[in-house]
């Protein structure tokens, strides 16, 4: 069973799949719609919506692999301030979490201990216009279609809330288990073309250099060994004058 005020800030803005409706009550490991009767399997304490036609539809496959990313310092602020004013927080994509909050509803495909909802970002069960906050970290790369993503998180942001996405530019392919897209700056501000942009930042993890020693990295481990020892030994200038390559 979930912690009370959880369960509460859940069915606030949880919407019925079959009726659309928000009349919900718990009854021991379900949670039942009045108005259509249709029930929500509690699994592990998360609300199940991802069954295995939802699963088919948006190609979501099982896998060992953990996503596990700590809240930064700027969605800690983000947390305090929504719970102060006594606002909801989506973390859709949330991964695997150790800091749990009770404005903060972690959403995911894999059911990890902190998940309260499995549910897929192109299909939210929410209603609209439900949190004043949300955040996508590390998420959109990895759904099959991010604009359909974004479509949802707008829909459920409050007018005026807070979107905080960090997506990769220059990062080489990673599955959890499916990578499908990355993003310029613009290619963001593409997917969210409503949300007025207060800030951009790149983090120390996402410069160049990261890149440039994972794409080395990856190109020397495909090479037989004593040809990737030369490798190894070659200066950036030798590297930059195989022009002809």
């Amino acid at each position: 069973f979930m912690i009370p005020n959880k369960i509460d800030n859940l069915l606030s803005v949880v919407r019925c799949t079959c009726c659309g409706a928000q009349n919900w009550k718990q009854l021991g490991d379900v949670i039942v719609c009045f108005d259509c009767n249709s029930t929500i399997d509690i699994i592990d304490g998360a609300l199940n919506f991802l069954d295995s036609e939802m699963s088919s539809k948006f190609r979501i496959a099982e896998t060992e692999n953990v996503s596990d990313h700590p809240y930064d310092g700027n969605a800690k602020e983000l947390i305090k301030k929504a719970s102060d004013a006594d606002g909801l927080v989506l973390d859709c994509g949330s991964g695997y979490k150790t800091d749990v909050f009770d404005n903060v509803i972690q959403l995911e495909i894999v059911n990890y201990p902190n998940v309260d909802v499995l549910a897929v970002n192109q299909n939210l069960p929410f209603a609209d216009e439900s949190f004043d906050v949300v955040f996508s970290a590390d998420v959109l790369e990895h759904v099959d279609d991010p604009f359909l993503s974004a479509l949802e998180i707008f829909r459920v942001l409050k007018p005026g809330g807070h979107l905080y996405v960090d997506i990769p530019f220059l990062q080489g392919e990673h599955g959890y288990p499916n990578h499908y897209f990355n993003a310029t700056r613009e290619g963001l501000l593409r997917l969210f073309p409503r949300m007025n942009k207060i800030a951009h930042h790149v983090p120390i993890s996402g410069h160049p250099i990261f890149a440039l020693r994972h794409i080395i990295d990856v190109y020397r481990t495909g090479l037989p060994p004593e040809i990737a020892n030369q490798f190894l030994d070659m200066s950036l200038n030798r590297l930059l004058s195989l022009s002809d390559l």
